[in-house]
């Protein structure tokens, strides 16, 4: 297949035609987005694969000589979600462009060169108010790099974004977890979140090949993500540290052998993420708690801290890239445990505090 390297746009991006069933080639390429904010998208199709990228080359290369005098801020967006279709993760391009679509309403109209700091800042306070500061971060930042690729001379050190509040969670323990799971329909997801530290995308991924019936071992090599297109199977994890391979429990491990399947490409949790995280969500609400699906990995994180896990271990095995996430964001103390350390403590301190008169009559004597 001929391939032509798309030099009129900044990256590495390289894109194929594909053959139609009259045997005529198609490429498509974005070319922009309407008044409403959807994507337009063109089409060449030619009777040979090299004229059909030739044509899209050709348009893609007139459409970045516009000049940056007349871009929008809405139209740079696109064009560096263009530059690099395929090179980011699918739900990197997915986020990039729900910012496109939902944020910074306010100046995506506006011409870059245009663009001032006052502007950006009424537009992010203005999102601040419905939107995560998580959220609005990310989305700045998408913002700060499609204004450096386009060489947009701008000073942004004024600019101040909502502060990432951690959140104080007081999780329940395993125990209670498990009594409300146990013989449940959700019991082997739950576990393999809870005690694997497994992602809920990488719960629905796993199919029976990935067991290693000889060493008792689970490869985690494959997960579900979100895209524009809907929710898809991708080989490959998170990070590279996400794929990863752990030993199964007897117990986990008795549970998937017993489960019936006609292939080894037969996924073992054959829920969709909205169904568990559904069935999950219901049952545990029944008993009073609040917790998410997600939270599981926070409460695995955390057991590991308690029994002294070393980060390195722990990292390796929830599959974070950095200590820093591991103890910023996962490590937290559940209840029934800070209860425990809580009474070591006042234990402690009620010792000294209720023998007072005898401490001060040997002060005395001494």
């Amino acid at each position: 297949m001929v391939r032509y390297r798309l030099s009129a746009l900044k990256g590495d991006t390289f894109m194929k035609a594909t053959k139609l069933p009259s045997g005529n080639y198609r490429v498509q390429v974005s070319a922009g987005r309407d008044e409403n904010g959807k994507r337009i998208v063109k089409s060449f199709t030619a009777d040979e694969e090299w004229k059909a990228i030739k044509l899209a080359v050709e348009f893609i290369g007139e459409k970045d000589r516009i000049q940056k005098s007349d871009l929008t801020l809405a139209n740079a967006i696109d064009l560096y979600i263009s530059s690099r279709e395929n090179v980011l993760e699918e739900t990197t391009i997915s986020n990039y462009r729900q910012t496109l679509k939902f944020r910074f309403k306010s100046i995506m109209n506006a011409k870059i060169l245009e663009l001032t700091p006052i502007q950006i800042q009424q537009a992010i306070n203005i999102d601040a108010q419905y939107i995560s500061p998580k959220t609005l971060k990310n989305s700045y930042a998408l913002l700060k790099s499609v204004l450096k690729m386009f060489d947009v001379n701008i000073s942004l050190n004024s600019i101040m974004l909502p502060k990432i509040r951690k959140k104080e969670k007081t999780l329940p323990s395993f125990e209670e977890i498990f009594s409300i799971v146990r013989g449940t329909s959700i019991e082997l997801p739950v576990l393999l979140s809870a005690w694997l530290s497994l992602r809920i995308g990488e719960v629905i991924g796993l199919q029976f090949r990935d067991v290693d019936t000889r060493n008792h071992m689970l490869r985690i090599r494959r997960t579900i993500i979100k895209t524009d297109e809907g929710f898809k199977v991708r080989e490959g994890c998170k990070t590279e540290k996400s794929q990863r391979q752990l030993e199964l429990p007897d117990y986990i491990y008795d549970m998937i052998m017993a489960l019936p399947h006609t292939s080894d490409e037969d996924f073992i949790v054959p829920l969709t993420r909205k169904s568990l995280y559904s069935r999950f969500s219901r049952l545990i609400k029944k008993h009073d708690i609040e917790m998410t699906y997600h939270d599981l990995r926070h409460l695995n994180a955390s057991i590991m801290l308690m029994l002294g896990v070393p980060d390195k271990y722990a990292m390796e095995r929830g599959g974070w890239s950095t200590d820093n996430v591991l103890k910023s964001v996962y490590q937290q103390t559940f209840s029934s445990e800070r209860r425990k350390i809580d009474k070591m403590i006042d234990g402690y301190f009620n010792g000294i505090v209720m023998h007072g008169d005898d401490i001060n009559s040997i002060s005395s004597s001494v």
